[in-house]
């Protein structure tokens, strides 16, 4: 498995400028579920640039948005409580939180360990919600020309293939672990995505990140000679996954 803790960090900017945000319903949804409130602690694994932690704050009294790559966790939102750490390490006391969040995050952890920390950190009968925004509208999650799709197609995937999100490895480590059974909900979360952002969001994508940045950068110059409109139509869905601690 190739490692995630300074795979993004080279590619921070882009990442915060082109990748999307999460629909309110799908966190109003998690706040119902596992019965949140103002005044609940909710930590952050994996927080990345803030995407998630964005829409938290101001929801709970204590958001604390734990992420290990130093770029990333510069672009945090100042109002989080933002700390080194990893989902198998979390810098927190045990039984912190009322829940655990994760936002395109949870694929990349060592599960064993990870889970054994997030049970540790929450309270009794603590909440888990799992968090990824994936294409609707086929393979690819933009109507971009099919020359985008040729140039993508030729890299190399760098992620063993059980740390896809589509292989649900992860759902098999939580099946053996103390947390209810999952539960399930998807939301739609498209519309436009102009051209600087889609560039910006290839560019973060974990198989083109890891290219040497030469490699990258000639990629990218590629692709977006082929992206001639000012913007394109984005069908991302939003899934949601949650559950709680078993009583």
């Amino acid at each position: 498995m190739i490692d995630s803790s300074n795979l993004f960090g080279r590619v921070a900017e882009e990442y915060e400028l082109g990748r999307p945000s999460w629909p309110l319903a799908a966190l109003e949804l998690v706040e119902r579920e596992l019965q949140l409130g103002p005044g609940s602690n909710v930590l952050e694994l994996g927080a990345g640039t803030g995407k998630l932690t964005r829409l938290v704050l101001g929801r709970f009294e204590g958001v604390v948005a734990v992420e290990p790559d130093p770029a990333m966790r510069a672009l945090l939102p100042s109002a989080a409580n933002a700390l080194e750490g990893t989902a198998e390490n979390i810098p927190a006391p045990d039984h912190s939180f009322a829940a655990v969040l994760c936002g395109e995050s949870f694929h990349w952890f060592d599960w064993p360990r990870a889970i054994a920390e997030v049970v540790r950190v929450l309270e009794p009968r603590g909440g888990l919600a799992l968090f990824w925004n994936r294409p609707s509208g086929g393979l690819n999650s933009v109507e971009w020309p099919a020359a985008v799709g040729e140039a993508l197609e030729r890299l190399a995937d760098p992620i063993p293939s059980e740390h896809r999100y589509v292989s649900f490895a992860w759902r098999d480590a939580l099946a053996e672990s103390p947390f209810d059974d999952l539960r399930f909900e998807s939301f739609p979360n498209g519309g436009m995505l102009e051209r600087e952002r889609l560039v910006a969001r290839i560019a973060s994508w974990s198989h083109v990140a890891s290219l040497s940045e030469e490699a990258r950068q000639k990629l990218l110059r590629e692709i977006a000679a082929h992206l001639t409109e000012p913007a394109y139509p984005a069908t991302l869905e939003t899934h949601v996954y949650w559950t709680r601690l078993r009583a």
